[in-house]
């Protein structure tokens, strides 16, 4: 029997691919993942492969650990027809070629902490991902360029690599993209060139402001535990921002949102975050989050929210003066819990 846990099958011994495609069908996108080398044979990946063919981008392969040990991708070669594939958490590759003559993958995370081969994106047929996550090895020397072929591409992670980041600026599709541990040393200000983009992420990593980055198509804006952040900036730039989530800025003390017009604002461990000038302009506020931050929650709590608001959620140090908020601002139909950021 097929066991299914959080949406993974974890090292199976054995795979029905009409089981399997039925398990798709009726619970959504799967991940299939192997641990170990001995997890696998080429009889059970050729099976799975049928899977791949019946449900395509429904389901992804992924191997990973393989601690003490390396992947050794020339058993892609019984994946013909995988679209979504992730070789991540892993330390070692061999055979590493074999990614790129996979001719029907759509969706790419890679992994690989002590890979060191900086020319591999040349090697993968890009121009046919629309979903592609590049996680750091060691060296973090990978060349971006080949970037530029994606043509496709819609959504793109990048965490440890900057060399050639250009490249992607001028991407017809790229929707959403997330820079991870970017390099301070490295302008921000490409991101203005992909006039398709609506979500963008920066995480880790570190710079006191974002001042070099513009948007006239942005509409979500996370900035998450990007060291010696103070500042940022006029958030003009960003004329169709409508949900900014801030988490984790321990120098942020003052956020204008004057130049902004927001529906959704989450802040999170801004333990230093005491003003938020343009708040009292925010007309179209839906949802508003403070959780560990300086601001006079009280007052916060007691204010005339706009008509649009639906979903208040303050939280303090003290769970009594919790819970009390929230009875009083569900009392004042604040109460919804609001959209899941995505």
């Amino acid at each position: 029997m097929l066991k299914v846990d959080s949406g993974r099958v974890n090292d199976p011994i054995a795979i029905s691919p009409i089981k399997l495609a039925d398990a798709c069908s009726k619970t959504g996108p799967l991940v299939v993942q192997f641990s170990r080398a001995g997890a696998y044979t080429p009889k059970i990946l050729s099976s799975l492969n049928e899977v791949c063919a019946l449900t395509k981008e429904l389901l992804q392969v992924r191997f990973y650990g393989h601690y003490g040990s390396h992947f050794d991708a020339t058993f892609l070669r019984h994946l013909p027809d995988v679209r979504d594939l992730a070789l991540d958490c892993l330390t070692r590759i061999v055979n590493e070629d074999e990614v790129g003559r996979l001719h029907n993958l759509k969706r790419l995370s890679f992994g690989v902490f002590e890979f060191d081969r900086p020319e591999f994106l040349k090697t993968i047929e890009l121009g046919r991902l629309e979903r592609l996550i590049l996680i750091e090895t060691r060296k973090r020397n990978f060349d971006l360029n080949p970037l530029a072929g994606c043509g496709s591409l819609r959504e793109l992670f990048i965490n440890g690599h900057s060399k050639g980041i250009k490249a992607i600026a001028n991407l017809p599709h790229l929707r959403k993209l997330s820079l991870g541990a970017y390099a301070k040393s490295h302008r921000l200000d490409f991101v203005s060139d992909i006039l398709s983009l609506k979500e963008l992420t920066l995480i880790l990593g570190g710079r006191a402001d974002i001042d070099d980055m513009s948007s006239t198509t942005l509409e979500t804006l996370q900035i998450l535990r990007v060291r010696a952040l103070s500042t940022l900036g006029d958030l003009s730039r960003f004329p169709m921002l409508s949900a900014l989530r801030v988490e984790d800025q321990l120098q942020l003390v003052r956020l204008d949102l004057t130049g902004a017009s927001l529906e959704r604002l989450w802040l999170y461990n801004c333990k230093r975050l005491a003003d938020l000038p343009g708040l009292d302009r925010q007309e179209r506020l839906r949802e508003f989050r403070a959780s560990v931050v300086a601001l006079d929650m009280n007052a916060l709590r007691d204010r005339d929210w706009p008509h649009t608001a639906i979903s208040i959620n303050l939280f303090s140090g003290n769970k009594k003066w919790n819970d009390d908020a929230h009875a009083q601002l569900t009392g004042r139909g604040l109460g919804q819990k609001g959209d899941l950021w995505p």
